[in-house]
């Protein structure tokens, strides 16, 4: 479930990355323009293709959806952890999405274990910051594709485990059981 979850989560983090930009974007055009430095030529596409610009809106969901994907990363490492014995790929940066899990949850307590020890590592890190190219999303430069490889391969080698001892594992689109 949780590979599932973590996959999901990339999604819509991905998406939610892709709004920011898009709305910082917009938002340059929409501040040259209320500065009155737009040129005449920039003026009809401004109108019809600039969207709204950054709000809080648009950066609350983008946390959220780092917060949630950061989540499902604890989560499906903690079962990585507690299964053992089933030779699940240990997680990339596993210290790292402990820590930055804890840190974005209880960003309250900057004095707690995990923030003390990220800052440790990164003098700098704040929560929900993140970093984006064309190729990756990083979080205080833990990558997602990164984790979002790696519940592939945890989602593979439990779908071959069970495969082996005659079990099925549900695929995330059925619903035999639920109904």
């Amino acid at each position: 479930m949780w590979a599932f979850v973590v996959q999901r989560q990339a999604d819509r983090l991905y998406e939610a990355v892709s709004e920011v930009n898009a709305a910082a974007h917009d938002q340059v055009f929409l501040d040259s323009r209320a500065a009155g430095t737009l040129p005449d030529e920039w003026q009809s596409y401004v109108d019809e293709q600039v969207g709204e610009g950054i709000s809080w809106g648009v950066a609350w969901t983008a946390g959220a959806d780092q917060y949630f994907f950061l989540a499902a990363a604890a989560q499906l490492r903690k079962c990585v952890m507690k299964l053992s014995d089933d030779r699940l790929p240990e997680p990339p940066n596993e210290r790292m999405i402990l820590l930055l899990r804890n840190f974005t949850a209880h960003w309250e307590d900057p004095t707690g274990w995990s923030a003390v020890e990220l800052r440790r590592a990164i003098p700098d890190a704040v929560p929900a910051r993140l970093a984006y190219t064309k190729h990756d999303i990083e979080i205080e430069g833990v990558s997602m594709y990164g984790i979002v490889d790696w519940s592939i391969d945890v989602e593979r080698v439990l779908r071959a485990n069970a495969a082996r001892k005659g079990e099925n594992v549900p695929h995330p689109n059925e619903a035999d059981g639920l109904r």
